[in-house]
């Protein structure tokens, strides 16, 4: 903070002494964002209720001197709703871009390389999740050559400090300092090739005490794209190494890898994608897993899940939770367009575990030692692998320009594998069959109807291992100005944890202008895992109120 607002105050001195001197003409264009979020209600563990208030204030604002940028984020959380509570100024910075190519940015950011094997920092607050570095960036990008065989280059180097809360244990933070450099050359339009290296000193609370890992993380990848086809894949190896302290009495050095690519090809009227994944960046033994392990995938490693995500509320309520430290697998995605009213899209996708574990104890103590096989690359349907496949399928057609309809069906299994207890695994299969139909009239007029019907089975039930949800919203839209949703959703499952049987929800936007939208809505929600990026958390269920105000200017 100190060394920011030193840069700040000498950019600030120097634009005031130029202007003394008649050397600069001020150029200013300014912009003003804010969000208010509120709620009041109760939330539900299990079938015990609690109050439940959030307020949450963010008011982000942009100035623009000359090419020179000044940003920052007041934020006014207290109560968050999810997350630390927080008063001040929690984001700024300050951005410069040349014409020559150079940018330069102090402060406040977030970056992704590649896809984000070796770096993607981001921020969910719905999730209380934060990744952003806080130190400085330089970019350098410039184009070579004449307009038809162009040759590019781009490199960056940025070094700043992660401050990141565990989105599970707010009580617990983790510090990194972050150090990268990445290279970007492209010889020809065709054919890009980039180089990333990050290090980074982590220092992180273990029980009482501070752990502190070293990781590298060097990244290569290649894009190769010409006409309808695209071609990427990158590679990541992961080397961390943890100091001894009372928790880890001697060294351990842990390496680890991951691999990611996708072939896309378009022609005419289909789409085809195929995504594979190959993530191994802290295979272990399963009685050593661990969402705090410091040899573990760090926060700033957020790769690609390589499975679809889903708009469907109920297919969402099932999502596979992604370890990118142990999994191999991916998907084809096809879109099918016979028609400009009709399209079709087909997706599969599969993971699972890279290896089997066996106890190789013969008396009471647990000692793991893992079963190899030469196919780890492939994904394994054995219970033991934990593996998760999902079969999707949608058509949408406009039957006349004012008529949309559109039906889908997803199939999907997944499994939890307990090493200690086989037939205690849980195996969780649901068949979902969401349906919409949107009617629009008078041109700014919309009617939109929403059924989604779903089929749950869950091998550890003890009673009925199967039941039903469905879910009915109806919506109503004046373009632009209001729109109105009611929706109500119903299970039953004897095995709900809060006891309930039914959800209703109504909601309401209202455009006032082009610069300010309200929103209000009252009901109840079921909660569950809600997921970004293959970042997952349980949200519970929630009655109540909720009002958010957007505004911008």
């Amino acid at each position: 903070m100190k060394h920011f607002r030193f840069v700040f105050a000498f950019v600030i001195l120097g634009l005031t002494a130029g202007l003394s001197y008649g050397q600069i003409k001020l150029n200013v264009d300014a912009a003003v964002s804010n969000l208010l979020r509120y709620g009041n209600g109760y939330e539900y563990s299990g079938t015990s209720r609690y109050g439940k208030e959030y307020f949450e204030n963010l008011t982000d604002a942009r100035l623009n001197v000359n090419g020179v940028i000044f940003g920052m984020r007041y934020d006014i959380s207290d109560p968050r709703e999810y997350g630390r509570n927080f008063v001040g100024i929690d984001k700024r910075y300050i951005e410069y871009k040349h014409d020559i190519g150079i940018s330069l940015r102090a402060g406040d950011f977030y970056e992704i390389i590649g896809r984000g094997l070796s770096l993607n920092t981001f921020e969910d607050r719905q999730l209380a999740y934060d990744t952003g570095i806080d130190g400085a960036r330089v970019i350098y990008q410039k184009t070579f050559g004449k307009k038809k065989s162009p040759m590019k280059v781009k490199a960056m180097v940025l070094a700043g400090d992660i401050s990141y809360v565990d989105y599970l244990d707010l009580d617990r933070e983790e510090k990194y300092k972050v150090r990268s450099a990445y290279g970007e050359f492209s010889p020809h339009k065709s054919i890009t090739f980039g180089l990333n290296y990050v290090y980074s000193t982590g220092d992180l609370p273990e029980q009482g005490d501070n752990t502190v890992v070293k990781t590298d993380l060097p990244e290569i990848g290649v894009n190769f794209n010409i006409s309808d086809l695209q071609i990427y894949a990158s590679y990541a190896h992961k080397s961390s190494r943890v100091s001894p302290n009372s928790v880890y009495l001697t060294p351990i050095t842990s390496l680890g890898d991951g691999f990611y690519s996708s072939v896309s090809y378009s022609a005419g009227d289909v789409g085809i994608t195929l995504d594979y994944k190959n993530y191994r960046f802290d295979l272990t033994l399963p009685d050593n897993r661990s969402n705090t392990r410091p040899t573990r995938a760090l926060p700033y490693q957020n790769p690609p899940t390589a499975q679809r995500e889903h708009t469907s509320t109920l297919i969402s309520r099932y999502p596979h939770v992604v370890d990118f430290n142990d999994e191999v697998g991916g998907q084809i995605d096809v879109v099918f367009a016979p028609t400009t009213d009709m399209t079709f899209t087909l997706n599969g996708s599969i993971a699972s575990r890279h290896y089997q574990y066996q106890d190789i104890d013969t008396g009471n103590n647990i000692a793991y030692q893992r079963i190899d096989r030469d196919d780890s690359y492939i994904p394994s349907l054995d219970n033991s692998y934990s593996p998760f496949w999902e079969f999707f399928i949608e058509g949408e057609y406009y039957i006349t320009p004012e008529i949309y309809t559109k039906l889908a069906f997803d199939r999907q299994s997944n499994t939890l594998y307990n090493q200690l207890n086989p037939q205690a695994s849980e195996i969780i299969m649901t068949s979902t069959i969401p349906v919409e139909f949107k009617y629009t009239f008078e041109s700014i007029n919309t009617l939109k109807l929403v059924f989604e019907n779903q089929w749950v089975n869950n091998s550890i039930r003890i009673g009925d291992k199967t039941f039903n949800n469905r879910l009915v919203s109806l919506s109503y839209s004046r373009s632009p100005n209001i729109s109105a949703t009611v929706g109500v959703e119903f299970t039953d499952d004897e095995e709900e944890p809060t006891g309930k049987d039914s959800w209703y929800l109504a909601e309401v936007a209202y455009k006032i202008n082009q610069s300010n939208t309200v929103n209000v809505s009252y009901g109840s929600e079921r909660g569950g895992l809600r997921c970004t990026n293959g970042i997952c958390r349980f949200v519970l269920p929630f009655q109540g109120f909720r009002l958010g105000i957007a505004t911008q200017f």
